[in-house]
């Protein structure tokens, strides 16, 4: 694989996790879907996974290679933090509503700089309507495991 289309990979993988953080601010300001702590922190790592991918992309060699591991990180701690939202929407008596979680999402400085996106005020265990016969966070759950297994890939290529 050439340099360049590396590059365009990377780029394209930025992109991709960029526009996963759209919709989901579609979904909060335009459908008026209220995004709770675990949704938040899915947030998060959808844009620190981006933020990497676009690093790596803007640089060769090993500081790329270290760049699409901190990605894979990222995006399977998220993959994680999506993993226990679907385990709470499927079992109602758990809960991540008005607790600890809450206040420490809220507490974090992007939520205080940018509550537009990163400030959390819904509930964990509220159902919303399906995308294409999954809910959210399993969606979440599944791009986020597919970012961290493409980053490990790419990063083990040669050449």
């Amino acid at each position: 694989m050439t340099p360049i289309a590396r590059t365009r990979i990377h780029f394209l993988l930025s992109y991709f996790c960029f526009g996963l953080l759209a919709f989901a601010l579609w979904l909060q300001h335009v459908e008026r879907l209220a995004p709770c702590p675990l949704c938040i922190l899915q947030r998060y790592a959808f844009f620190g996974a981006g933020v990497f991918f676009l690093l790596s992309g803007l640089f060769g060699g090993a500081l790329a290679r270290s760049g699409l591991w901190v990605s894979a990180l990222i995006a399977a701690a998220g993959a994680a933090v999506a993993g226990r939202h679907v385990y709470v929407l499927y079992n109602p008596s758990v809960s991540c509503g008005l607790d600890p979680v809450e206040d420490f999402v809220n507490s974090l400085p992007p939520a205080q700089w940018f509550p537009q996106a990163f400030f959390a005020d819904g509930a964990c265990g509220a159902k919303l309507p399906p995308i294409l016969g999954l809910d959210l966070p399993e969606w979440s759950l599944l791009w986020l495991s597919v970012l961290a297994v493409v980053a490990v890939l790419l990063s083990l290529r040669r050449g």
